[in-house]
């Protein structure tokens, strides 16, 4: 008796031994384990999907034969179950295909939130055609950038009239290029009616033959990003992609009853792929709504019985920023999924709405091939890149010099890993595992993004052009955009695009663009130093001029008005101290104007209006 008790006791023991010093030495196992067994299951059907080519016109068609009376897509009154979307959807790719469309065309949705975008879009897939995702607050130049990027032959327009304006101001250029023009709604007098060509069509299922030799690691939709530098570009964006993004809403692991609301814009990589495409593999509903609301976001979620919300940081802010009432509580929601939350956003929205609300804070990049998931609900962190999780993907913090901007090199010009609560810059290794979503046109755009031999000769990373730093736990944070790029309004914004915009304006002889922190604010509001050809800052033109070139969130909240610009030695312009100085009157000599919304105009900056900036009284 007493053997087989040593015999059955003795490896119970040393079981147990090793499991205390796993805890001793490694007290985060229990959380790896269980990221890893769910990230895991989720990657064993990505590849299942990628190894029989799935699309998401197939999956749409196994969940209309499977749940087909389910409500899939509810916008405003309108009610979209799986069968109605793919009976529609069907009659998109069919009406894409009347109008000549074949396997590797392009074309483009400039269009609001409702449910045609994503039936337009699906329908695309099932014929390999690829739509481009156009941002609808670009207007002129940008706008075309955009059109003549994708190289499409039609444009689809929403019925909204800010849109048929914006496509009215360029209207004879798209006649130059020959780009057929629709409106989703009613014929103008411009425009063929692409709702009416719909309706026309049958509801069959399309065949697959009609997508040719379009495959799982070929775009399905073009997503444009500010990148860097210069105009918007477009980013192409495959099956494989999506299927990997929706893991995001997946490990909240929905059921058919959950419901996900978004606000957010269907042309981001959010609404579009994690919001309607995670919907649709997880089988659940979604709450779409034209534009986002405020004051009638929880009404919303009320009305709906929302029990997910799809966000962007500045979008809770928004909301926390709104009166508050009896009903804060009083929802059905248990989970948030999004990025760019500030922790004291993050802190405010638990503490108002509930604390049990699950935060399920992410980070990527369309174009990025590494990110992170807050997939415990650790408050304020991203995600994790612990010893064990290190070794399964692909991301690493590299200390970086923010005023050379540059990394910082061993005495071997060789990368150096950030230490523990360092900022470092995130980078993704690629290689035949890891690729990039590469963006469409010259191979330098993309090439810009990669940074070579910084580990070892012949490495290539991913630059993320974002600063994280990593805890004693393990735990990643967010810390700072670098380079030329900052967000604002949720939206990222090319210094260089508005700096070569701006630059044009009345009067305007240099242009130096950079974003600054306002307090309570998330990302950076965009601030112009300027130099001037003569005299006084023209603040009426200049207003005016920005308005007509650049959408809402790029134009620059402040302007400074410089004598010179101080340069590099590889004479570029300074701007890390500009940056630092902000719209600070207590050290700026320089005169700064401000962009009033309310007078439609720049006025001279006071520090009464500097404090009611600060304060949140004066909205910016």
């Amino acid at each position: 008796m007493i053997f087989w008790s040593y015999v059955l006791g003795a490896p119970l023991l040393v079981a147990g031994s090793i499991w205390l010093l796993l805890k001793k030495f490694y007290p985060w196992i229990l959380e790896d384990v269980a990221y890893i067994t769910a990230f895991g299951a989720l990657l064993g059907k990505f590849k299942k999907l990628k190894s029989s080519n799935t699309s998401f016109y197939n999956i749409l068609q196994i969940q209309a034969k499977k749940i087909g009376d389910q409500k899939f897509v509810l916008f405003e009154d309108q009610v979209w179950t799986y069968k109605y979307m793919l009976d529609w959807t069907n009659k998109c790719g069919r009406a894409l295909r009347s109008e000549g469309l074949k396997s590797g065309d392009r074309f483009g949705m400039f269009m609001l939130n409702e449910p045609a975008y994503g039936a337009i879009w699906v329908g695309s897939m099932a014929l390999g055609v690829v739509p481009a995702f156009i941002n609808t607050n670009l207007r002129a130049k940008s706008l075309l950038h955009c059109i003549d990027v994708a190289e499409m032959k039609l444009l689809i327009v929403g019925n909204d009239p800010t849109l048929l304006e914006a496509v009215n101001h360029i209207k004879e250029d798209l006649q130059e290029r020959k780009v057929t023009v629709y409106v989703y709604g009613e014929q103008t007098d411009d425009y063929e009616s692409f709702y009416n060509l719909v309706d026309k069509q049958t509801n069959d299922d399309i065949p697959s033959d009609w997508r040719g030799n379009w495959g799982f690691t070929d775009p399905i939709c073009y997503i444009y990003t500010s990148g860097t530098t210069g105009l918007p570009k477009a980013v192409k964006v495959s099956s494989q992609k999506c299927f990997l993004i929706t893991n995001a809403l997946a490990l909240l692991k929905p059921s058919s009853s959950d419901i996900v609301y978004t606000s957010l814009p269907l042309y981001h990589t959010s609404a579009s792929i994690l919001g309607f495409c995670g919907t649709l593999v997880c089988g659940c509903t979604m709450v779409i709504r034209k534009k986002f609301s405020a004051s009638q976001f929880w009404p919303d979620c009320r009305k709906y019985n929302v029990t997910i919300i799809q966000y962007i940081g500045e979008t809770m802010r928004y909301v926390c920023k709104q009166p508050t009432t009896a009903d804060d509580r009083k929802h059905k929601v248990r989970a948030i999924v999004g990025n760019g939350l500030r922790p004291d956003v993050w802190r405010t929205f638990l503490d108002r709405y509930g604390e049990n609300i699950h935060v399920m804070e992410f980070y990527t990049a369309t174009e990025a091939n590494v990110g992170f998931m807050n997939f415990h609900n650790k408050f304020g962190c991203l995600g994790t890149m612990s010893p064990l999780w290190k070794k399964l993907t692909n991301g690493v913090l590299v200390k970086y010099n923010s005023e050379a901007d540059e990394l910082v090199r061993d005495k071997n010009g060789r990368a150096i890993v950030a230490d523990a609560n360092e900022p470092g810059l995130l980078v993704g290794k690629i290689d035949k595992t890891v690729a990039l979503c590469e963006y469409k046109g010259k191979k330098a755009l993309s090439e810009k993004k990669i940074l070579h031999d910084i580990f070892k000769d012949g490495d290539r990373y991913f630059n993320t052009g974002d600063l994280f730093m990593c805890d004693e736990n393990y735990h990643v944070y967010f810390r700072d955009r670098v380079g030329d790029t900052y967000r604002w309004k949720g939206e990222n914004v090319s210094t260089n695009e508005v700096s070569d915009i701006v630059v044009q304006g009345p009067g305007i002889k240099e242009a130096n663009v950079y974003g600054v922190e306002i307090p309570g604010s998330e990302g950076r509001a965009g601030m112009a130093a300027v130099v001037l050809e003569a005299g006084e800052l023209d603040c009426q033109g200049l207003y005016d001029y920005v308005c007509d070139n650049l959408p809402s969130y790029a134009r620059p909240c402040f302007v400074r008005v410089k004598d010179c610009f101080e340069l590099t030695g590889t004479l570029k312009q300074r701007k890390v101290l500009l940056r630092e100085e902000g719209f600070n009157l207590e050290i700026v000599d320089d005169k700064i104007y401000f962009l009033d919304i309310c007078k439609k105009r720049y006025v001279l900056l006071t520090p009464e209006m500097q404090d009611g900036i600060k304060d949140g009284t004066i909205r910016v």
